[in-house]
């Protein structure tokens, strides 16, 4: 499956397109992501946890960047990990690039994901609901890491970095409901408009 997603940050594209591309730094705004240090065979080991209702999946692989073009500010990215406890897996391909945009950095990604197991069975819609959100939270927290509003935060010429926290089955369960029924609302209004 395909997910497309975009969003703003307020910070100079080359700054955006450098935490992007240090999986280290980016990795602690994934929610309930771990990424770390590079190995020699330039992967980096990830660990992810997902809690959906009474599921929960933590997921265990490796990360790379297979294409970089810091002129063009673009990179591939590839993520392979497996259910701990489980059959499940995902195998994802994400394509990034960074623009300048009206409020500081437009980044664009193309993910690419293939899923096995119990995640793969949640269908498309819960799927497509669940990393709009993850990424609408990765957005804010790496638009908090370029734009510190505390500058004690600052740490050598580089900001200090607390780990994302998850979501949590509940909240994500929330959130997703929320967008859900503001589009069908958006969808109802749209519709009595056209009549």
């Amino acid at each position: 499956m395909k997910i497309e997603n975009d969003f703003n940050v307020p910070a100079d594209p080359g700054d955006t397109y450098g935490l992007l591309v240090d999986l280290e730094r980016v990795g602690t705004c994934i929610p309930g992501g771990e990424v770390g240090a590079l190995t020699e065979d330039g992967s980096h080991p990830v660990k992810i946890a997902v809690k959906l209702g009474p599921m929960r999946m933590t997921y265990g692989g490796s990360a790379r960047i297979d294409e970089r073009d810091d002129d063009s500010r673009r990179a591939v990215l590839s993520t392979e990990v497996k259910e701990q406890r489980g059959q499940g897996s995902a195998h994802a391909t994400m394509t990034m690039t960074v623009e300048a945009g009206d409020a500081g950095s437009r980044v664009t990604t193309v993910t690419d994901v293939k899923l096995t197991g119990r995640v793969a069975q949640m269908g498309r819609g819960v799927v497509d609901d669940v990393a709009a959100r993850l990424v609408a939270d990765m957005a804010e927290c790496i638009a908090g890491r370029l734009a510190p509003e505390d500058p004690s935060q600052e740490v050598s010429g580089q900001t200090e970095i607390a780990p994302a926290k998850p979501i949590g089955g509940f909240r994500l369960a929330l959130r997703v409901l929320w967008g859900r029924i503001k589009r069908l609302f958006k969808r109802l209004f749209q519709r009595r408009r056209e009549r």
